[in-house]
């Protein structure tokens, strides 16, 4: 506490502090009536908590270190708070990122096709890439893992002189772009997709 206290400047202009705590104000979202939630209801608690602090300040010279400290916490407080809401909007992303991984017994390639039917685009694309994964793992017996990226296969078909390392690598640079490209994915992607993860698949399945 005494190192927090010793980080805060002694004297602050009162212009400056007002001017924080309604650009912290400003920056939060209070105006949703009935759908705010509980953490911005926490965050208003918060800014309120703030300038009871300043005015304190300017009541009590005498306090004046102990006021700044509790201000230094609140701050803090609100920088974890945006912090949260910064992780929760990853984990809304969550779902997103977990496409990439196919549990389910069905075919990816057939999965694949159902998705790309429903306009789910990047998702078919994802069923796309686990296929050809799928596949190679059959015929070039490579080991698949979730940490691997395609680069990594992509080493691992050249490291055992497969005939598919080019094709894969040419596959995988295109799916890069059909499912992290500014332009979203289409249907026009899956079909490029589809064309080249076909030779890639064929050998495995004739196996």
């Amino acid at each position: 506490m005494l190192l927090l206290l010793q980080a805060v400047p002694r004297v602050w202009p009162s212009a400056a502090v007002h001017d924080t705590v309604a650009a912290i104000a400003r920056g939060l979202d209070y105006r949703r009536s009935l759908r705010q939630s509980f953490a911005d209801r926490l965050l208003l608690w918060i800014a309120e908590g703030i300038r009871a602090v300043v005015r304190f300040l300017r009541e009590s010279h005498a306090a004046r270190p102990v006021g700044y400290g509790i201000l230094a916490v609140i701050v803090l407080l609100v920088v974890a708070r945006l912090v949260v809401a910064a992780r929760a909007r990853d984990d809304t992303l969550g779902p997103r990122r977990k496409r990439s991984r196919v549990t389910s017994q069905e075919d990816p390639l057939v999965v694949a096709e159902r998705l790309a039917g429903e306009g789910r685009y990047e998702e078919a694309a994802h069923a796309l890439y686990h296929g050809v994964l799928a596949a190679l793992a059959r015929s070039d017996r490579i080991r698949l893992d979730p940490s691997k990226t395609s680069g990594d296969y992509a080493r691992d078909l050249r490291r055992r002189g497969s005939p598919r390392h080019q094709p894969f690598r040419v596959f995988a640079r295109r799916f890069d772009v059909a499912v992290f490209g500014h332009g979203g994915c289409d249907a026009g992607l899956i079909a490029d997709l589809r064309a080249l993860a076909a030779p890639l698949t064929a050998h495995a399945r004739a196996a």
